[in-house]
C-alpha cells in the first residue's frame, strides 16, 4: 500500500548562492582539520560519503538541504549592509551555520541508530558543537544581548529535542519544532538583531521557522510509512482523529495508511506545506527580501507526484 509521493518545487539557485554555498561546505570540511592528524583523512572520506559527494563533483554537504536553510544569511546580508564575506565578524557567521546544520542531521541519525558511531565520527561531533559554540559566542558578542540569546535558544532546543511525546494537537507538535530548530535559526536571528529592529528581527524568526516548518511536514510525509514500522510520533500523527492516536504504530499500519489515503492526506499536508511557504515568502516581502522571498516560492507543491 503506497502513498502518493510529494517534493517540493525546484529551481536554480543564482550565481551568489552557489557561491555563498561553496563558502559553507568549505567551512564544513575544515572541521576535519581541527582533529588529531591521524583521524583527518578518515575524517574527510566520512563527509563525504555522508553527503553522497563525489571526488569528482567536489564537496557539497548542503545538497541535503533546501536552498533558503542558509541562503537567507545571504540576503539578509546583502540586503542591510553587503559585507564582504571575507569579514572575520561573519566568518564566525559562517562557521556557526555550517556547523549547526552538519549536528542537526549529525544528531539525528547518531541518536536514532541510523549511523554508528565510531571515535573518528564521534570526535568529529565533538569538533562541530566545540566550534559551533565558540563562534556563535564571538559574533554574539558583538551583538547587545548577543550571549544571552545565544544561550536562550540552545537552552530551547535541549528543553525539547528528547520530547517525542504525543501533543495535544498538530499546533503544539509544530510549536516544538521551532525550538528544535533553534540552533540553526540562531544564526539568521543574531545577524538580524545586528541589521534590523528588534521587531525585524522577530519577523525573520518567524520567517525561517515557517519555512523550518514546511520542510518537516513534507519529511514527515515522506517518512509517513518507517515512522509507523518504528512507532515514531510525527507530525502525521495529528492527522489521525484523536482517539485513533494512540494506535499509530506498525500493528495498525494498513489500517492507518488506508485513512491517510481515503482522506487525501497529501492533498492536506501540500496545502499545509504551502501555506507556511507562502507566510514565510509574505514576511520576506515584508522586510524586502525580494530573491529570498522568490526562493521559498519557488519551493511550493503544485501536485502530487505518482508513487
Amino acid at each position: 500500500m503506497v502513498m502518493q509521493r510529494l517534493e517540493f518545487g525546484s529551481k536554480d539557485s543564482s550565481d551568489e548562492e552557489k557561491d555563498f554555498c561553496k563558502l559553507l561546505n568549505r567551512s564544513t570540511l575544515s572541521l576535519c582539520y581541527g582533529l588529531p592528524t591521524s583521524l583527518r583523512t578518515e575524517a574527510v572520506l566520512f563527509l563525504y560519503k555522508y553527503s553522497e559527494s563525489s571526488l569528482i563533483g567536489g564537496f557539497d554537504f548542503l545538497r541535503r538541504y533546501y536552498g533558503p536553510s542558509y541562503s537567507i544569511l545571504y540576503w539578509i546580508n546583502e540586503s542591510a549592509q553587503a559585507l564582504p564575506w571575507e569579514d572575520s565578524w561573519l566568518t564566525l557567521l559562517l562557521e556557526s551555520h555550517s556547523c549547526a546544520l552538519l549536528l542537526h542531521s549529525l544528531d539525528d541519525h547518531l541518536s536514532d541508530g541510523s549511523l554508528k558511531a565510531n571515535h573518528t565520527i564521534l570526535q568529529l561531533r565533538t569538533e562541530a558543537w566545540t566550534r559551533y559554540a565558540q563562534a556563535s559566542k564571538l559574533f554574539g558578542k558583538e551583538i547587545h544581548g548577543g550571549v544571552s540569546i545565544l544561550d536562550e535558544f540552545i537552552d530551547r532546543y535541549f528543553k525539547t529535542i528528547n520530547d517525542s511525546s504525543l501533543l495535544e494537537n498538530l499546533e503544539a507538535h509544530l510549536t516544538r519544532f521551532r525550538s528544535q530548530m533553534a540552533t540553526w535559526s540562531l544564526q539568521p536571528y543574531l545577524l538580524s538583531r545586528s541589521y534590523f529592529s528588534k521587531d525585524q528581527a522577530e519577523v525573520v524568526l518567524k520567517m525561517y521557522e515557517s519555512f523550518g516548518i514546511s520542510w518537516r511536514l513534507l519529511d514527515d510525509y515522506q517518512d509517513l510509512q518507517e515512522d509507523l514500522e518504528n512507532e515514531e510520533i510525527s507530525s502525521m500523527t495529528y492527522f489521525l482523529p484523536e482517539g485513533k492516536r494512540s494506535e499509530w504504530g506498525s500493528e495498525k499500519k494498513e489500517e492507518i495508511i488506508r485513512f491517510f489515503q481515503d482522506i487525501q492526506l497529501e492533498k492536506q499536508v501540500s496545502d499545509l506545506v504551502n501555506s507556511y511557504l507562502s507566510d514565510s515568502a509574505r514576511m520576506a516581502d515584508e522586510l524586502h527580501l525580494t530573491e529570498y522571498s522568490e526562493s521559498l516560492k519557488s519551493l511550493m507543491i503544485s501536485e502530487p507526484s505518482p508513487a
